[in-house]
């Protein structure tokens, strides 16, 4: 049996590294029991991130009683890794660190399942625990948007799927690459309304742009499976994205699910 206690699960993304406790692995996450995040360019350079990590993250560890163990999922690079390992060591705490493939029953279907972004791994664990959908379609409105596309047959399968410049990263292009763009806020949409200004061509642009690569794919998968896909959402414009995208539903902290349900696996196999 493995020893009681809380656990540190962190998710270190391209814009932010966010971290949360949550109270063990035996409990499903819903929501974190505390909740902190940092500029991911606060811990740059990376080759130097132990210092950063020391001083936003350690006190977390640090305060918390009873860490049974640190879940890391990891996007930046070793140098990162090696830094959250560090500290780790240092607290007497074991380190986790997510990886593709490691369960029979959840398998991604990538030519290379090393280099799959772990961030969207760990959100596919976490749909593999709440859906009840043959074929699923996950959306992380993140730097990025990811579309992922999951089937549950024999066992869970990852097939693939797509990534795109994301919501901010597209309002952020017009304005700096341009000489008169204005920076503007994702705009509400109707499929029927013409824009009338330059703030809702662009606002109102960028989210149909967003939701059509959404409906493309979704589209596809009823083609080929022959039943419309279970659409999930997660990310910061998941709330923003689902008023325009009414029959999907939202998983919310998908990385921070999929991190205790891949820890909470490995624990089973080990202990088995």
């Amino acid at each position: 049996m493995s020893k009681p206690g809380s656990l540190m699960c962190i998710d270190a993304g391209n814009t932010l590294v966010k971290w949360c406790l949550h109270v063990g692995a035996n409990v499903r996450f819903e929501q974190p029991s505390a909740f902190f995040s940092r500029a991911t360019a606060d811990f740059k350079p990376f080759s130097d991130a132990f210092g950063p990590v020391q001083e936003h993250l350690a006190p977390s560890l640090n305060s918390a009683s009873a860490v049974q163990a640190v879940l890391l999922s990891n996007v930046l690079g070793p140098d990162f890794e090696q830094a959250v390992r560090a500290m780790c060591e240092g607290a007497g705490v074991p380190l986790h660190v997510l990886a593709v493939n490691r369960h029979a029953a959840v398998q991604s279907a990538y030519e290379n399942p090393a280099a799959l972004g772990k961030d969207r791994w760990s959100a596919c664990m976490a749909l593999t625990e709440v859906s009840q959908a043959m074929v699923n379609l996950l959306v992380s409105f993140g730097t990025a948007t990811t579309l992922d596309v999951v089937i549950k047959s024999t066992h869970w399968q990852h097939l693939g799927g797509f990534i795109v410049p994301g919501v901010e990263t597209m309002l952020h292009s017009l304005h700096f690459n341009t000489a008169e763009l204005p920076k503007v806020q994702l705009g509400g949409f109707s499929e029927k309304a013409w824009p009338v200004s330059t703030q809702q061509a662009i606002g109102q642009g960028v989210g149909r742009m967003q939701k059509a690569m959404v409906d493309s794919v979704a589209a596809q998968l009823q083609d080929e499976h022959g039943v419309p896909p279970a659409i999930w959402l997660t990310g910061g414009f998941a709330p923003a994205m689902k008023v325009h995208l009414p029959n999907s539903s939202l998983l919310e902290h998908a990385v921070f699910k999929g991190l205790v349900l891949d820890y909470r696996l490995a624990k089973k196999g080990t202990e088995a």
